[in-house]
């Protein structure tokens, strides 16, 4: 009976961690995607192997953290996509609220066809954006 007891216990500690690993595997592929994700006070823009990117409130870029000096027309386009992009989150965090899925950090945006937040010139204008397209493209709303 003791050597049972042990082993009994072990089985059902194997046997209960295997469950989750189809959804735990989702859940790092889902997390490692590149992505923009939209917050209230800042847009962080993340691509592995690439530095971060953070577009502030004023159109001011930061790359992991170091300020990029933009000329003003630069810093317009930036500080324009912040905005459309703080609009498609609150109408996104709205219709999400209704919806299931209230525990997720992040949902996605989806902007109206026809009006993306980002020119498609973006990395022309600002050389910093070059290599980060497929993230632009996958938004996602901060809770």
């Amino acid at each position: 009976m003791k050597k049972l007891l042990p082993v009994l216990f072990a089985c059902a500690t194997l046997l209960g961690g295997c469950g989750d690993r189809e959804k735990y595997a989702a859940h790092r592929a889902e997390r490692s995607k590149p992505k923009t994700e939209v917050s209230a006070d800042m847009v962080a823009i993340r691509r592995a192997p690439y530095p971060n990117l953070t577009i502030l409130p004023g159109g001011h870029l930061r790359v992991d953290d170091i300020e990029i000096p933009l000329k003003p027309a630069q810093q317009e386009v930036l500080q324009d996509s912040f905005v459309k992009l703080q609009i498609l989150r609150q109408n996104t965090l709205t219709d999400a609220a209704t919806s299931d899925g209230a525990g997720e950090r992040s949902v996605p945006i989806q902007p109206a066809p026809g009006q993306p937040p980002f020119p498609a010139d973006l990395a022309t204008g600002i050389p910093e954006f070059k290599e980060y397209g497929e993230a632009l493209a996958n938004l996602r709303a901060v809770r």
